[in-house]
């Protein structure tokens, strides 16, 4: 059951630009986020690393390539530059996200675009599992068995600027807890500082009272 960790994941997609041409999907599992793009946009090319045998023999079925073997690895010397890099729920699972990123940044030219998921560990869901003295693996989501690192929104921040790109932008993915009645209370509650972040954007430190109410965060770089 491999392939239920992978979606489409179309805030991810809308992160790339409109003018790419010829994407690296990292942790690209059975070619679902690429996939979907392709369909999306008419002549782009998606190319996907996956070290999971049986799900990079999928993505081969909708992909224009895939290489079976990890993050960091070298490509194919056929397959054309990227102009743009996905890690969609990707570096959590590496033993070392921080050295990976660095070593491919320096492989990249100036100006190509990198989007990256990352989830929050700050999440109300890790939190009240914490406040309970837990912390329990899951199968899915922020506590997945099978990540190795964690992040809040100022170290994926961290993460990113210290492999030597530059962040262009760092959007939440939103989680509200409870019933309709709580959730909607929640939003009208937040909605001063969500006002705020979508006219400044979300800073890449300090603590908000939206980082509990964060499932993941989205980054868009680009190589300086």
């Amino acid at each position: 059951m491999v392939s239920a960790y992978y979606k489409e994941r179309p805030e991810v997609l809308a992160l790339v630009p409109a003018d790419s041409r010829h994407v690296l999907d990292v942790g690209c599992g059975s070619g679902l986020l690429g996939s979907a793009l392709k369909r999306q946009r008419s002549g782009i090319e998606v190319r996907g690393i996956e070290p999971i045998a049986t799900e990079a023999a999928k993505a081969r079925d909708v992909l224009d390539a895939v290489h079976e073997g990890l993050a960091g690895d070298p490509l194919p010397a056929a397959w054309p530059t990227p102009d743009c890099i996905v890690f969609a729920d990707a570096l959590e699972h590496m033993p070392d996200p921080w050295s990976v990123l660095a070593s491919m940044v320096r492989q990249w030219p100036s100006g190509t675009t990198v989007v990256v998921s990352l989830p929050n560990v700050l999440h109300h869901g890790v939190l009240a599992g914490m406040a309970r003295g837990r912390w329990d693996y899951q199968e899915q989501g922020v506590l997945d068995r099978t990540h190795l690192r964690f992040f809040t929104r100022a170290t994926a921040a961290e993460l990113i600027a210290g492999s030597g790109l530059v962040i262009d932008s760092l959007l939440r993915v939103p989680s509200y807890p409870g019933p309709g009645v709580f959730k909607s209370f929640l939003l009208g509650f937040t909605w001063p500082l969500r006002a705020l972040e979508r006219r400044f954007g979300v800073k890449h430190a300090g603590v908000s009272l939206l980082d509990p109410l964060t499932l993941q965060y989205l980054i868009r770089a680009h190589v300086p």
